[in-house]
């Protein structure tokens, strides 16, 4: 049980290097992130953590040392669960430039598509 939650907090902490390393020159990132990753792999579950943190914590420092120190990018932007799963969308009517109406998701921008499979019983 302890080798699970091992590698468990090992992928917590290598998602948190991932997400320290967007941003810096595509050359440099990989070499980053395998060095970052290797170095925690010796680490303990909250040593792990701890490294995760302090390295995500130094992201900007890192950005401006591996590039001009131009613009950071912009986070991605996550949508809510309900529209990662496909499963609750918030539909709003609104229309095209050319004035058609369609509907699409407030949220996340999805497009519906009418199946013509509502209300219908026995199939």
């Amino acid at each position: 049980m302890r080798r699970k939650k091992q590698r468990a907090s090992i992928r917590f902490a290598a998602a948190a290097m991932e997400r320290a390393t967007e941003g810096v020159p595509s050359e440099t990132r990989d070499r980053y992130h395998d060095e970052l990753v290797a170095e925690m792999h010796e680490l303990g579950r909250i040593a792990a953590w701890r490294y995760a943190v302090g390295v995500a914590a130094s992201r900007s420092s890192m950005h401006t040392a591996l590039t001009d120190g131009g613009p950071q990018p912009e986070p991605a932007v996550r949508h809510p669960l309900g529209c990662r799963t496909n499963t609750r969308h918030l539909w709003k009517t609104t229309h095209t430039t050319d004035g058609q109406l369609y509907r699409a998701c407030a949220r996340c921008g999805k497009e519906y598509v009418n199946t013509g499979t509502a209300g219908v019983i026995g199939g």
